[in-house]
């Protein structure tokens, strides 16, 4: 088992995948001393819709993962079908934003940005280590 390197910690985040690492990686951009676990290996896959929503999107992109993530294959989505019966209407998704479109990473794509993003703020990440028990100090 991978044991922490600090004996210390500001934060601890359970769990290491888009909120956890997410998490970490924004408290480590403020001066924290994070360790983030996660039980599951780094970048597995996990059951996901994938679709990110405009706020979600427009997140990724302030904290400069956006670019990362279409190079790493995520296709850029720039427009939608609605279907009603017979008729479709087919409408841009970057309309009116800073945004060129929204995207459905998968997740072993998001999670690794998110985990390395919060690995380059300083945040100390264990995979394949589970909480069994919480101590008071």
């Amino acid at each position: 088992m991978t044991s922490p390197r600090h004996g210390h910690y500001d934060a601890i985040v359970v769990g290491a995948r888009c909120a956890g690492a997410a998490t970490a990686m924004l408290l480590a951009r403020a001066g924290l001393n994070v360790l983030a676990i996660d039980r599951k290996p780094y970048g597995s896959d996990t059951l996901s819709t994938h679709a990110l929503m405009r706020p979600a999107v427009l997140q990724l992109w302030r904290w400069g993962l956006l670019e990362p993530l279409l190079k790493a294959g995520t296709p850029l989505i720039e427009t939608t079908t609605f279907h009603y019966g017979d008729d479709e209407i087919t409408i841009p998704l970057a309309s009116g934003s800073d945004l060129p479109g929204l995207i459905a990473p998968r997740r072993t794509v998001l999670d690794r940005i998110l985990v390395d993003a919060a690995r380059k703020a300083g945040a100390e990440i264990l995979h394949e280590v589970a909480v069994g028990d919480l101590f008071a100090d």
